[in-house]
């Protein structure tokens, strides 16, 4: 049996991939946000590891400030495309892009200042997603650190619905969700149209099925991965969390890690 993953990034990948083309237009202040954070941490970046990178959205930002990037998703498409917008920007000298699973990144001794996980983690079971920090870990530089975003289960499951549908330019998104309180995953099935004419043309049906975390349990999985500072942000300007913070930022930093300022 085939994870949901291949169905919604290797087979289907443009489903999802539209929404990506749309987030290019956050990338600059993400970085510049992200940067920021990491400044406030006491790391100043040289080289970057972005994991499930997309199209690179953020690779090509980080790029553009003079950090080296590799970029890894298991989506052959998104990484081609990666690639060319690498080359337009002028920093395919600054990037690389390959194809991997996130489940197998312990195939290369690389170290990084910086690990970027973007709201592309809990896509597995409880103790596949507790390896995968564990390798995020094992892959940061001595004074490192790893930033991830990832969905507040707090404040989606507080005003959760079964059902949804918004429209994005002529794009409408439907999505079917069911969350499992004894297993804390969300599943849904996200289906898309564009609207032509008096009708609709079907872009496709994706599954999404993710392990929700509220903050206290997000950080004592990356305690348990093996980082010994954690601070948790309601996103990647450094905003205080609250219960309804979207998203859920964490900066994760190994016990090697030198003082803060």
């Amino acid at each position: 049996m085939t994870h949901w993953t291949e169905k919604t990034y290797i087979e289907s990948p443009d489903v999802i991939g539209e929404s990506l083309h749309r987030g290019v237009d956050r990338a600059d202040d993400d970085v510049t946000n992200l940067l920021a954070l990491l400044d406030e941490h006491g790391v100043e970046p040289k080289r970057a590891l972005d994991v499930a990178c997309g199209i690179g959205r953020h690779s090509i930002e980080l790029a553009e400030t003079g950090v080296a990037v590799d970029g890894v998703d298991v989506s052959p498409e998104y990484i081609e495309t990666a690639r060319e917008r690498a080359v337009e920007a002028g920093v395919s000298d600054k990037t690389s892009f390959g194809v991997a699973d996130m489940r197998e990144l312990d195939t290369t001794d690389d170290e990084y200042d910086v690990i970027l996980n973007w709201f592309a983690f809990g896509y597995f079971e409880d103790d596949a997603n507790e390896a995968i920090v564990e390798k995020f870990r094992k892959r940061l530089a001595p004074n490192g650190a790893l930033v991830m975003g990832v969905d507040n289960g707090h404040s989606l499951l507080g005003d959760f619905q079964e059902t949804g549908a918004s429209v994005k330019r002529d794009v409408i998104k439907v999505e079917r969700r069911e969350y499992s309180p004894e297993t804390g995953r969300l599943e849904v099935v996200i289906t898309k149209f564009r609207e032509r004419g008096d009708g609709y043309e079907f872009l496709g049906e994706v599954p999404w099925d993710t392990r929700l975390y509220g903050p206290a349990e997000f950080r004592r999985l990356l305690e348990r991965a093996g980082f010994s500072s954690v601070a948790l942000y309601g996103g990647l300007d450094g905003a205080a969390l609250g219960r309804e913070s979207s998203p859920l930022v964490a900066v994760a930093e190994p016990l090697t890690n030198s003082p803060k300022r």
